[in-house]
């Protein structure tokens, strides 16, 4: 008997005032294909990123495996199945390369397969070292769908696979090509679930439900006519951190959201000349972190830029985290308070310089999470969490006193 894979328990789920879905039930089994279908506005994504943990539920839960990934208590866990996911947004960063998004991609199953096939089918073996940002839309869109099925077909287990119109904007051909491998994947005993208006992708489903009606259809989709080169190797997932870094040193957004800020308070404070001298222990204190402080007080260049394209959504659902920066903030607080004290000409303190880095590191995560924390909101950015900045100074002064003594 076939493993049910995803179990949708009675769910509840709002979009603002409106209620979506209410008490909604579903299963889909290992070797399953099921087809979202309906009206704009049916709830069908809704479903989908409820099914992905994106969305809070207010009544029921979501199993995946038998095991509660989200419920209505606001309780959350990694899924136990590998996890292919495609939003309507492509989830990526134009700064990352197509080849090196899928590999972080696969990297979350523990295995691997050799991308080159499934990009020469959709044409796009020649861009697989182009940034995504110079690919087309219909390109932009493929590398996205790859990133959600590439997982199961390197997965050793029955995987889960969620795609949300994942034919927009492909041509005839990609999309036969695209049921092939949702067919294989069947084969394969994953379970898919495809929310779309386009009929040729419909025809790959076992199962049709209409969200607006529940209205469940059974289908005989067809058989594949060919089998993709699976043969799968072991790697080490790529964790948010490590891709955070990755993209900071690409793009040199760290220099532009934080080093600029220190230096320009680094500069303000150099302008006082005179002033400088004679400053007791606490004020010296103040002057020498004040640029570590200002970097770790502009926050996280990452959660703007993961914005893009939903890209911390897809973080979020298949590695139940979001891209950061991780240790390189405790490097530039370092750096910035050594920098400090040469242009102070006080002497070199190893303590106040690893006090400095790790200024920076603790305030620096603290925006981030504060922001992170409003991300899941309808409008994330109408959330003034610079306004709660100033609570932090608080805690900078006991920090100076605490040195100063």
């Amino acid at each position: 008997m076939a493993q049910p894979l995803l179990a949708v328990d009675g769910i509840e789920v709002r979009r603002g005032m409106n209620v979506v879905l209410k008490d909604f039930n579903l299963t889909l089994k290992s070797g399953e294909v099921l087809a979202l279908v309906g009206e704009n506005g049916a709830g069908k994504s809704t479903l989908l990123e409820a099914c992905a943990r994106l969305l809070p539920l207010e009544q029921g839960r979501i199993l995946h495996a038998d095991v509660v990934v989200a419920d209505h208590e606001g309780r959350r866990r990694p899924s136990p199945l590998v996890l292919g996911l495609a939003l309507q947004k492509n989830g990526m960063m134009g700064s990352e390369f197509v080849a090196e998004h899928l590999a972080t991609a696969m990297s979350m199953s523990g295995h691997s397969v050799d991308p080159l096939p499934f990009l020469r089918a959709f044409s796009l073996e020649h861009r697989a070292n182009d940034l995504v940002a110079h690919l087309s839309q219909g390109q932009a869109r493929k590398v996205a769908v790859l990133a959600a099925l590439l997982p199961a077909f390197a997965s050793k287990q029955p995987g889960l696979v969620l795609l949300d119109e994942p034919a927009a904007g492909m041509d005839e051909q990609s999309v036969s090509i695209l049921c092939e491998w949702i067919a294989q994947l069947r084969i394969l005993g994953h379970a898919v679930m495809i929310c779309t208006h386009d009929q040729r992708i419909a025809t790959c489903a076992t199962t049709h439900i209409d969200v607006s009606t529940s209205k469940t259809t059974e289908t005989t989709p067809n058989e594949p006519t060919s089998k993709s080169d699976t043969n799968s190797q072991p790697v080490k997932a790529i964790s948010p951190a490590v891709f955070g870094w990755k993209m900071q040193w690409r793009t040199l957004a760290w220099l532009n959201h934080n080093a600029v800020a220190s230096l320009l308070t680094l500069g303000i404070l150099l302008s006082f000349g005179d002033l400088l001298q004679g400053l007791e222990d606490m004020q010296r204190y103040g002057f020498l972190l004040a640029p570590a402080f200002a970097a770790g007080l502009c926050g996280e260049a990452m959660v703007q830029a993961s914005r893009e394209e939903r890209t911390n959504a897809w973080w979020r659902a298949v590695a139940n985290a979001n891209p950061h920066s991780g240790m390189l903030p405790l490097a530039l607080g370092c750096l910035l308070t050594l920098l400090s004290s040469l242009s102070f000409s006080y002497a070199i303190e190893p303590t106040a310089i690893i006090v400095g880095g790790l200024l920076t590191f603790l305030t620096w995560h603290t925006i981030r999470l504060l922001h992170e924390a409003t991300n899941r909101l309808a409008r994330p950015r109408a959330v003034f969490v610079g306004l709660l900045t100033p609570t932090l100074i608080l805690p900078y002064a006991l920090l100076l006193d605490l040195l100063s003594r």
